[in-house]
């Protein structure tokens, strides 16, 4: 989450040798930015300075690491599962950006599955289906001087880590193989990431700790995310926190 602040965002990520998309504008008035890698991104989300937010779903969240949001292949079918299964879904909802395409101007286009009342109490949620995947993973943005490739890990920090874990089952439909219960923390495997979820007093629930990057699944963690290095990189932001 980066609010009025996408242009400090994106120079801390560059400075660092990311290569993130060109800005973007959002059909619902928020503004954007990309962290392409293999199978997923890093979204730099906000609005431009001197403008009011516009998305009520984003217009109060703090600066830095605030949302998951997971691939589904049919939102539809997603809001249906998600319904059945009792959680507080809202109705799909259609959303577009610009983007240029191999020298075309073109229409990025998704559909959403977000939430009335949030699945895991402290934690943003969503889903996205992507309609126009080429549009997104352009070979150009994923190669990155640092060499990054892949999102490896995001840690969770929760004051209950088994209900937190036990959520996350209900709301992916994870087989009981997928989930490792260890002294300290619960491991969840994704086909493309892992989820560790650690244990911290936290009076608001639940909230997103670090991300870790490397240039490769075989390699150890070449960069991590989390609000020190935002706030050490760009003290400013820091009064935003």
């Amino acid at each position: 989450m980066a609010r009025d602040s996408l242009d400090e965002l994106s120079n801390i990520f560059t400075s660092q040798g990311f290569q993130l998309t060109p800005l973007a504008h959002h059909n619902l008035g928020s503004s954007n930015r990309l962290i392409m890698l293999k199978s997923c991104y890093i979204e730099l989300l906000g609005w431009e300075k001197g403008k009011q937010a516009q998305r009520a779903e984003i217009a109060h969240q703090p600066i830095g690491l605030d949302a998951l949001v997971f691939r589904t292949d049919d939102a539809n079918a997603c809001f249906n599962q998600l319904k059945e299964a009792g959680f507080a879904v809202n109705p799909v909802q259609d959303l577009s950006r610009e983007g240029d395409f191999m020298g075309d101007k073109v229409l990025v286009e998704f559909k959403t599955v977000r939430f009335s009342e949030q699945p895991i109490p402290g934690l943003r949620i969503y889903f996205c289906e992507h309609l126009t995947p080429d549009y997104v993973w352009q070979r150009q943005w994923l190669m990155h001087p640092n060499k990054t490739q892949d999102l490896q890990k995001i840690t969770i920090i929760s004051p209950n880590i088994n209900e937190t874990a036990a959520r996350f089952q209900g709301l992916l439909e994870l087989a009981d193989s997928q989930l490792k219960f260890l002294q300290d923390c619960v491991e969840i495997s994704l086909p493309n990431i892992n989820l560790s979820i650690q244990p911290q007093d936290a009076p608001k629930g639940a909230s997103i700790e670090r991300a870790y990057l490397n240039q490769s699944t075989l390699d150890p963690v070449d960069f991590i995310i989390d609000q020190h290095f935002l706030t050490h990189t760009h003290p400013s932001l820091g009064t935003h926190l």
